[in-house]
Parts: C-alpha cells; sequence; structure tokens
C-alpha cells in the first residue's frame, strides 16, 4: 500500500506540474529566493486585497464539502479533515485567505458552487465532467481515480474486470452515493438492475452488510481505505478504469479565483508540498 502510495504521488506530481506548465503557469522552487509558492501567495494575497474575488465572505475561502469519504474528507471530531481538507487549506494559505470549510450532502455540492451565494469552492473528491462543466468551472485536475465494486467478502461473487462484474451483477441489487460518477456508472451499464442511491456512503456499506443491495460502486482510493479498515469485512470485487480526475469546482463567474487556485496548485506540486499532503493523508 505504502509503494502504491509513493508511485502515486510521483506520478501525479509530474503530471499536474506538466499539465499546468502547458497552460502558462510559471515553475519554481520553495527554496529559492523567488520561489513559485512565494509569487502564486503574493499575487493571490494581492488579487484578494484588490477585491478581484468574488467571495462569499471577505477574506474568507468558504469551502463546501461532503465529509463523509476518507481519506479525502471526513469527520474527525468536530473538524473536517483528510487530503481535500488540507489541500484547500494550503491554497487558501497561498492566496492569503482564511478557510471555513463546511459539510453538506454530496449531491448539493455543484448546485451550491453555481448559485454562489453560499459557497465560493467545493472540493470533495468531484470528477470533472462535461455535465457539470455546464453549471460550474473548475481547478486543473490534482488527483487522477478510477471506480471500483465493492460486495461482502462471503458474497461467492468473483470478476476479473469491468465487463465480467456486469455479467456476474445482472439482476444483482446495486447502490451507489447520489450524484456521483458510480451512480452514472451503474445507470449506463446496469440500468436494469435494481439500484438504490445514498446520501453518504457510510449508508450505502451498512446496506450492503445487511444485504439491501448486493455490490456498492463508488471511488477505488476510498473503497481501499474501507475494506483495509472499518469495513473489513467488505472487498473489492473488481476496479473499473475509468480514469476520472478530480477539480475543485468554482462559481463560473470568478474566473480570477479558478486562475489563482491553479497557480497556487502549480506552486504546490513544484515545491513539494503536494507530496507531503498525499503522504500524510493518503
Amino acid at each position: 500500500m505504502k509503494t502504491w502510495k509513493k508511485i502515486l504521488a510521483l506520478a501525479f506530481g509530474g503530471a499536474l506540474a506538466l499539465s499546468l506548465v502547458a497552460c502558462g503557469g510559471s515553475s519554481g522552487s520553495a527554496a529559492s529566493g523567488d520561489s513559485s509558492a512565494a509569487a502564486s501567495g503574493d499575487a493571490g494575497a494581492a488579487a484578494a486585497a484588490a477585491g478581484d474575488f468574488n467571495l462569499v465572505k471577505d477574506g474568507t475561502l468558504t469551502v463546501i464539502t461532503s465529509a463523509d469519504y476518507p481519506p479525502f474528507e471526513y469527520m474527525e471530531g468536530n473538524e473536517i479533515v483528510g487530503f481535500d481538507a488540507a489541500l484547500i487549506r494550503e491554497i487558501g494559505s497561498r492566496l492569503g485567505l482564511e478557510v471555513e470549510i463546511q459539510n453538506q450532502a454530496f449531491d448539493t455540492l455543484v448546485t451550491a458552487v453555481a448559485g454562489g451565494s453560499s459557497a465560493d469552492v467545493a472540493i470533495s473528491a468531484i470528477t470533472i465532467d462535461p455535465e457539470r462543466l455546464n453549471d460550474v468551472d473548475f481547478s486543473e485536475s490534482y488527483y487522477d481515480s478510477n471506480l471500483s465494486i465493492v460486495v461482502l467478502k462471503d458474497s461467492g461473487l468473483t470478476a476479473a474486470d469491468a465487463n465480467a462484474a456486469k455479467e456476474v451483477l445482472a439482476g444483482a441489487a446495486i447502490g451507489a452515493q447520489s450524484g456521483t460518477s458510480g451512480e452514472a456508472w451503474i445507470e449506463e451499464n446496469l440500468g436494469e438492475n435494481p439500484y438504490t442511491p445514498y446520501q453518504e456512503t457510510p449508508d450505502l456499506l451498512n446496506q450492503l452488510r445487511t444485504g439491501a443491495i448486493q455490490a456498492a460502486v463508488y471511488d477505488q482510493p476510498v473503497a481501499e481505505a474501507h475494506v483495509n479498515g472499518e469495513y473489513s469485512d467488505c472487498e473489492i470485487l473488481t476496479v473499473i478504469p475509468t480514469g476520472e480526475q478530480y477539480g475543485i469546482a468554482v462559481n463560473k463567474d470568478n474566473a480570477a479565483l479558478t486562475a489563482a487556485i491553479n497557480e497556487a496548485l502549480e506552486a504546490i506540486v513544484a515545491d513539494g508540498t503536494m507530496d507531503a499532503l498525499l503522504t500524510e493523508n493518503l
């Protein structure tokens, strides 16, 4: 598991750096006097002070997430923690902004950001897709993922790949979190199956345990955290290689904020902070 994380961190960091540089971003090292991290932070703070950002609350980046998705976002006591939470706090710091993270249902996040009155951004392992791009803008991708199908260990189900899984699960009751790419995959590939949407992944997995559903479809890294932790009675039937990319959702009227977030992401990759956040949280 640790080896996989290390490989992912290295590959991800290189890919994002290339992507952002190709989009016209600067590069540099945090150790240098004219580091990209410092430049990005200064630029972001200056833009915020000048009022270039349309913020719900002056001086504060108001963030929404669905804190039921470890290791990306989850509750630890009364605090929202996880990789996404750590990343957006780092971005806010580099933009010279306080960060307030609020918890709400996943299927309301994009709509809330599009509305522009209650949240500036959403970060919650949100896959960038054409439908969501109709409503909001996204930052550059900061994480690549796939989907997985989770079943109980004693289910007797086996499948070598996603195509085999579709045959094995024909007619079975399936669940996913409402508004997610897992739900979209079920609708496209298992549309004739009995399907139930759930607001949070714990609800999804608890229903799997009770037998109300026979399989759950959601993101691979989260599924791995679950089956290697508190849901050790479950297992991944197979991985669905969707090649999804997560992005930070931003209101379409806030182009300056999107640009500043992308600059901050570039700096976070360039100075090694991204690798550190991945290691600490994934």
